[in-house]
Parts: C-alpha cells; structure tokens; sequence
C-alpha cells in the first residue's frame, strides 16, 4: 500500500479510498472483508458512525483493529460530527477525536473541517505535521458553487501549516463539475504549495468519473463490492485507472 505522505505531491495515478463506515468492531470486520478482496489504497475511515469514537479507548482498539485486518493499509481518518451523540456534537469533542487518532500513530492522513476557529484548525494540523500524519482541510461548497467562490473559501483557510485540501461539493451537471475544478486548477496557479483534492458528490460524480473523469484528483472515493448509488466499484475505479493490468 503507498504511503498518505506522497499525497503532499500531484500525481497522475490517484489514490482509491473506500469509505470504511460501522457502529460496532463487528461491524468494521465485516466491511472490512469486503474491502480487501476488492482493490483499494486507502481506506477512509469515518469515525462518527461508531458508537464508541467518543471512548477514547474504544476508538483506539477499533483503529487497531483497521490497522491489522486490513493489513497495516494506508488510513484516511475523518468524524462526520453529526453522527456523533447529540450532547457530543461540539467543537471541542470534535477536535478531541482527531487529535487521538493523530497521536495514535495508525492513521496516514486526517480531514480536518475547514469551519472550525482557525486555533483549532492550526493545532490539529500542526499535531499531525508533526507526528506525520498528512492534514487535510475540507472545504464545503454549496450545489452550483462557482470557481470563483470555491478559490475563495480555501483562501480562508491557506494561513496554515497544512497545504491539502479537500473540495466536497455536491454536483449535477458536467457544468458543476467543471468549476470545482477551474478552482483547484486557480488556487494551486495562486499557491503552488497547495494540493486540492476536488470531491464531486451525486450521481453525476459517479458517471464523470466512470467515463474516466478524475478530476485532477489524488484521492478518488469508491465503494467495495458492487459500488453505491453516488459512488462507483472500487474494481472499476481500478480498471480506469489501470487499463493494462
């Protein structure tokens, strides 16, 4: 499996991450023997779905857990708060999360939310700069975002040590499509330190991306098995990007 690290740098072979997503240990074996007898390089792990993220010894044993059934693969950590208990879902809980798996040692990349008050995004970014672990910060765009706006929020956000982002925005037309990349293609000519991941949501995603549409991105999402409505096979994802192996 390569390494999160060399997502530091633009490259034309893009990662396959497959969303990782369960309540329980038992839950995460079970997706996890999906995952692995298809192909993948990474595997985007969301810690808000389960039901102990918030016991801070429970989230350890489930990140050991990922780290030897999946064979020691390549982990992107993320916590959608809004899967989290109702009374947990702040900010300081929030960043308590990421900062654990950054201290871990088990995880090769953490999406940060771009919305949280600059200290905290310094400080987790700059926790996991130093215990190489690559920060990434998402930035959420609304439907029919245009270049201009998307160049705009990751500008908001460049006074810190992490240099990667994550566009998420939902999409519905090539159109759509288009301008999330017209932005990465604008901010990365503006900063070229930067990396920006654009992450197309919806089904148009899904048929771009099979037509072979990467997007300019060094992570592309798919699913195990038979794909999902918004998201294609990892199997097809890898004959795109692999057509003579």
């Amino acid at each position: 499996m390569p390494s999160a690290m060399s997502l530091h740098f633009e490259s034309d072979h893009p990662f396959i991450a497959v969303p990782l997503e369960g309540e329980t240990i038992q839950d995460l074996q079970i997706q996890i023997a999906k995952i692995v007898e298809n192909p993948y390089d990474m595997m985007a792990f969301d810690a808000g779905y389960f039901n102990g993220a918030i016991n801070l010894s429970q989230l350890w044993n489930a990140l050991l857990y990922i780290a030897r059934e999946g064979a020691n693969p390549s982990v992107l950590f993320s916590c959608d708060k809004s899967k989290l208990p109702e009374m947990y879902q702040t900010d300081r809980d929030y960043g308590s999360i990421l900062r654990f798996a950054i201290r871990s040692s088990l995880i090769d990349a953490v999406k940060i939310e771009g919305s949280l008050d600059d200290d905290s995004l310094e400080d987790i970014a700059g926790q996991a700069v130093d215990l190489g672990c690559v920060p990434i910060i998402v930035i959420r765009g609304e439907k029919g975002a245009k270049a201009a706006d998307l160049t705009a929020l990751m500008e908001k956000r460049w006074d810190l040590e992490a240099v990667t982002f994550e566009l998420v925005v939902p999409v519905e037309t090539d159109a759509d499509i288009d301008e999330m990349k017209a932005a990465a293609k604008a901010f990365k000519e503006q900063h070229h330190d930067a990396v920006v991941i654009p992450h197309p949501m919806g089904s148009a995603a899904k048929e771009a991306l099979l037509k072979g549409d990467t997007f300019g991105a060094s992570i592309l999402y798919a699913a195990a098995g038979d794909g999902a409505d918004d998201m294609p096979a990892s199997k097809a994802v890898h004959a795109l990007l692999h057509p003579d192996a």
